[in-house]
């Protein structure tokens, strides 16, 4: 097993250092590259993470009028996180949410994304946004652009009172970890 992490951790890195550096030649193209690099981080994140009653299968949640739904669905749809399927799934509702293992929030989510934070409070949901609040209105999981390149910022206290164990190395590769607003470890 321990073979096997370091492996998954070594694709994890490629994909953060090398993919966001690839020629775009299109602006509509580096955006669909954007989206794709961050599905391929849900689906990394889903292998680090520790569900209290490990899923059959993991459904990562995208909402349904999401405009890169496609490249979400075309990254992850299928792939195994730790023996499990992982498959995309499109709400329509936020009351949804709840039947959700991983749920992402595009920058268009914004106006929603504090009611829904707030009611899956306590439920085992890791979330992944990309708005500057996310961290800060209850969110797990937050991507920033740094350096033309996709970094994320982690609330430990928010998967703590969901009862998610996040790894530690995935800990070690976030770029700043929180924990009830307190920072832990910043770069």
């Amino acid at each position: 097993m321990r073979t096997r992490i370091s492996v998954r951790m070594v694709v994890f890195l490629c994909a953060v250092l090398l993919l966001p550096c690839m020629p775009r030649p299109a602006c509509t193209q580096a955006s669909a590259d954007e989206y794709q690099v961050k599905a391929a981080f849900l689906f990394h994140f889903a292998q680090f993470v520790d569900w209290p009653a490990g899923p059959p299968s993991i459904g990562v949640c995208i909402f349904g009028d999401e405009p890169h739904r496609q490249e979400f669905q075309s990254t992850i749809e299928g792939k195994l996180a730790g023996g499990r399927v992982l498959h995309v799934r499109l709400l329509s509702q936020t009351l949804d949410a709840e039947r959700c293992d991983v749920l992402f929030f595009s920058r268009d989510e914004a106006r929603r994304q504090a009611t829904v934070l707030k009611s899956l409070h306590g439920l085992p949901v890791l979330t992944v946004g990309e708005t500057d609040n996310f961290l800060s209105d209850g969110g797990m999981i937050r991507f920033h652009l740094e350096r033309g390149k996709i970094r994320f910022d982690i609330n430990l206290g928010a998967a703590d009172s969901a009862h998610l164990k996040i790894s530690s190395q995935l800990l070690l590769l976030a770029t700043s970890v929180t924990r009830g607003g307190g920072m832990i470890r910043g770069r």
